[in-house]
């Protein structure tokens, strides 16, 4: 007889006892196994369903990633970046892919393209707890990148500059400026720097010839100033009879091509026939006015010359300090006007015209600083016509083309405007033709300026403001405050140092806006 031994016996009466329990409960268990069942099946298909789920919105954050991305790089034209949006879109998230998907919706805000898209995955499992489909969505927000920067330095170069030698800070300032965004940018070609130097008026010199200011062509060689016979550009400002290059601001209507000007005037009496409203400027008037042709970058052209002077009328002497008969138009030989109207050309008929001209839109680093040392201050402040060239500079449009077009997001457009005094007008002459013939006042060319900073914010341009020394008031701050884009962007600089200063911190800030790689 075999003997069993205690763990045995111990081991024998388990198993027992397991398959009485089995035997026992079987039903129960059966029962509890198909109430689970479709919960334990449920949740299975649940997780995978949720995990297909979560597949299709990854692939479709990837497609709407790769369709933004080519869009944003592809054209500043918003259509057609909806459209490069849907065809990447459909390329990267063919219908074959799981889940059904919406048009994409794509929104150009600025230099973002935002696109956001949507699908509907249809479930295998989780019908069963009666949910037949997920909703999922998916958004990106591309940021364009700025190939390049285009500056226009609008700086003012009136007679107050000359004070404690205050215009050599500009120069300091301006040059560290243009040094720092080259210096930031490894392509030049990335920065363009145009300068608008400003006083009574702006010199637009050869420029306003079709030439460049070395007397070879520019552009195409269209001339915006009308020259006319009897008169020459110089280079000598103290000239008593050459055009500098200074010019009359006007309005499209009432310039007549075929009008003469005056024997003798000098380009600023011109007649129709018996009208002697011929360019737009009337003597017979007091209340000429170029508005709004002097605000926004409408009017293409062309321009008078700028020749400081009045206007007497019949039998008057062109009397006054300045003033001589042989300065006079159709005076007859004796020291009376013996026609209707007169002209009396000063023998400084350059006054108030700045000495640097403006320069165009350039990458040229060492033309802009061999530019700079041209500034030299004398005349009165007409800060909203420098503001106005700042705006033809920085325009595509006619006269001056170099910049890119507005709707180039590609291209971050920017003004640095500049000035140390209260706008002014000279009680002779300025922009505005002769002061006793114009309806002008500082008010109306405060508003002019606020008009054209609001014409450019428009157009996307970041304004940048700043006020020099403590002579200027509260009310041309509050101007200037309100013309930059934001409050961050005007700054008050009572010092020379400040003004180097910021000049430096503006430059360092616009250095970020284009692509140093």
């Amino acid at each position: 007889m075999t003997s069993v031994s205690p763990f045995e016996r111990l081991f024998s009466g388990f198993g027992a006892l397991c398959r009485r329990y089995w035997r026992d409960t079987t039903g129960t268990i059966v029962v509890a196994f198909g109430i689970m069942a479709p919960l334990m099946i449920g949740m299975a298909g649940m997780s995978l369903d949720y995990a297909q789920a979560y597949l299709v919105r990854a692939r479709l954050a990837q497609a709407l990633d790769a369709s933004a991305l080519a869009a944003a790089a592809y054209s500043s034209n918003e259509a057609e970046i909806q459209q490069r949006v849907q065809d990447f879109f459909d390329a990267n998230y063919p219908e074959y892919k799981l889940g059904v998907t919406f048009d994409p919706i794509v929104q150009v805000v600025g230099d973002e393209v935002r696109v956001t898209g949507n699908a509907t995955y249809h479930t295998m499992f989780l019908k069963v707890l009666g949910i037949h489909t997920i909703d999922v969505s998916a958004a990106t927000i591309v940021v364009r990148e700025i190939q390049g920067l285009e500056v226009a330095l609008v700086l003012d170069n009136t007679g107050s500059m000359s004070s404690n030698n205050n215009i050599q800070a500009l120069k300091t300032g301006t040059v560290n400026f243009i040094n720092i965004l080259f210096d930031n940018a490894s392509k030049p070609e990335n920065v363009k720097i145009g300068m608008v130097p400003f006083a009574n008026s702006v010199r637009v010199g050869r420029y306003g010839l079709g030439q460049n200011p070395d007397g070879s062509t520019y552009a195409n060689g269209e001339s915006f100033v009308t020259l006319p016979s009897g008169v020459s550009y110089t280079t000598n400002r103290s000239s008593t009879t050459g055009w500098y290059g200074c010019v009359v601001e006007h309005k499209e209507s009432g310039y007549t091509a075929s009008a003469t000007h005056v024997a003798n005037s000098y380009g600023q009496l011109w007649r129709d026939g018996t009208d002697w409203d011929g360019h737009g400027w009337n003597p017979a008037v007091n209340n000429n006015d170029p508005y709004d042709y002097d605000v926004l970058d409408e009017y293409e052209g062309p321009w008078d010359i700028y020749m400081f002077g009045k206007v007497v009328n019949y039998d008057q002497a062109c009397s006054g300090s300045g003033y001589a008969t042989s300065r006079c138009s159709n005076c007859g030989g004796d020291s009376y006007c013996n026609s209707t109207y007169c002209y009396c050309r000063n023998s400084n008929v350059n006054q108030g015209c700045p000495y640097a001209t403006i320069m165009p839109l350039t990458s040229d680093r060492d033309a802009l600083i061999d530019h700079v040392d041209t500034m030299q201050p004398d005349g009165n402040t007409l800060g909203n016509i420098g503001m106005t060239w700042g705006y033809r500079v920085l325009s595509p449009d006619f006269p001056f083309e170099e910049a890119q077009p507005w709707e180039n997001f590609f291209w971050k457009k920017a003004v640095v405007m500049m000035t140390d005094g209260d706008n002014t007008e000279n009680g002779t002459y300025s922009s505005y033709w002769v002061t006793a013939k114009n309806n002008m006042s500082v008010t109306k060319f405060n508003n002019r300026f606020a008009e054209t900073c609001e014409a450019l914010k428009d157009q996307g341009v970041q304004i940048y403001t700043i006020t020099f020394t403590s002579g200027i008031s509260n009310a041309t701050k509050d101007y200037f405050r309100e013309c930059a884009s934001s409050e961050d962007q005007y700054f008050d600089a009572p010092t020379q140092e400040e003004l180097i200063d910021v000049f430096e911190t503006i430059a360092r800030e616009l250095s970020n806006l284009h692509i140093k790689g």
